[in-house]
């Protein structure tokens, strides 16, 4: 431990509970984050903090967020930042940690997930403390931990120009927050980056084609990029969510119009009885109510499916098996060899995820079409009803 390092009941009580954690729950193939990992940050926390003038009370809440930021691995890999989250509300909260300084332990590791942004001295110290490896001297050998565990965790394999190229964007974008982290880690960020582009220029130049070779050079994107992954899993987790909302508005429309044909028009009917001009209103009303089922209908109606692919659809690249509407019928022989066929194959498999999200785009987007008709002659529909029951109302009594 750091010989500046402060010393109070609840930080040795969370240093000895995060570090039998780690050492037991974390397996082999946390190269990066590990142990060694979390006592990193918690001493550039330290540093950071002392530099920036906090008190012994700023850095024992920077302490404990520090120790728990990344105690989430321990269960998963992807989300583990709900967990770390989770874990270090139950210590202080068994620890009867002042409940005011428990949410600041809370923000500071919620801050450490990348697409937010710190909004005060803290925050910028503990981000820039989880980053501080990329002003390391070690640096190149904390990104090789790094590369192991997205292989074994995430499944994301890289080749050398990949990995450099990646990784150079990163460090060539990222900015420290506070300003004793600008003073501390500059120069070695500086040293870092030059070396990282160095990197990804040799292996560039190593890996470009002789004019030779360039006929058989084929193009690879989604299944080579993982931008273009991130970004296309978040395009169908959209789709699919905004599928599931359309699907509920048709639903609610149904119900609505269901509830007006079966409770309000035999009101309407014995009304009408006695007030004969009553009878347009209810005419307009039961069009409009029949109309907006049937577009409702419509849209929650499933798209026609023919359940088998041959195998030169397959083959040409023109399918996607990843649909349950392009195989239930087919048997499992014939679909086993034609996923190996995608699979295998870069080209057809970035092919099958762009048809996916295409056809997916397309029946979300004639649903919408569909609800918009809906809503639009149910909203007039009523509109009239009532504008055509008050003037016709006013004219009988008028009589």
């Amino acid at each position: 431990m750091n010989s500046n390092a402060i010393s109070t009941p609840i930080l040795e009580e969370a240093r000895a509970h995060v570090s039998q954690l780690l050492k037991t729950q974390l397996t082999e193939d946390h190269r990066y984050h590990n142990i060694h990992h979390t006592e990193r940050v918690c001493e550039a926390l330290l540093q950071l903090g002392q530099a920036s003038g906090l008190s012994e009370e700023e850095l024992e809440v920077l302490e404990l967020a520090g120790l728990f930021h990344d105690t989430g691995f321990t269960q998963t890999y992807e989300g583990h930042e709900a967990i770390s989250r989770q874990l270090a509300a139950d210590f202080l909260a068994d620890r009867q940690y002042p409940t005011a300084k428990q949410e600041k332990v809370l923000e500071l590791i919620d801050v450490t997930f990348p697409p937010k942004e710190p909004s005060n001295l803290l925050e910028e110290i503990m981000c820039d403390a989880d980053l501080s490896n990329l002003a390391s001297p070690h640096y190149f050998d904390y990104l090789q931990g790094l590369r192991h565990e997205w292989k074994v965790f995430l499944n994301q394999a890289y080749s050398e120009e990949e990995w450099y190229s990646l990784n150079y964007k990163f460090v060539k974008k990222h900015e420290f927050y506070s300003d004793a982290a600008r003073i501390a880690y500059t120069e070695q960020w500086n040293a870092n980056r030059k070396a990282l582009k160095q990197e990804r220029n040799a292996e560039r130049k190593d890996a470009k084609p002789k004019k030779a070779d360039k006929k058989v050079i084929t193009s690879s994107y989604i299944s080579d990029s993982k931008s273009a992954q991130t970004m296309f899993k978040t395009s169908l987790r959209n789709h699919i969510d905004l599928s599931t909302l359309a699907d509920n508005k048709a639903n609610i429309m149904l119900s609505v119009n269901a509830l007006i044909i079966t409770i309000v028009m035999p009101l309407a009917a014995s009304f009408v009885k006695g007030n004969i001009f009553g009878l347009i209103p209810m005419i307009l009303l039961l069009l409009t109510c029949l109309v907006s089922m049937i577009y409702a209908t419509l849209a929650t109606r499933p798209i026609k499916m023919h359940g088998l692919t041959d195998e030169q659809t397959i083959r040409s690249g023109k399918s996607n098996l990843f649909f349950f509407g392009n195989f239930y019928r087919m048997t499992f022989d014939n679909y086993e060899k034609g996923m190996i066929e995608v699979i295998s194959d870069n080209s057809k498999l970035d092919n099958s995820i762009m048809r996916d999200l295409f056809f997916l785009g397309s029946s979300l987007g004639r649903k919408y079409r569909q609800l918009r008709i809906c809503y639009t002659i149910f909203m007039w529909g009523v509109i009239f009803t009532v504008l055509t029951f008050a003037l016709l109302y006013s004219w009988n009594i008028s009589q």
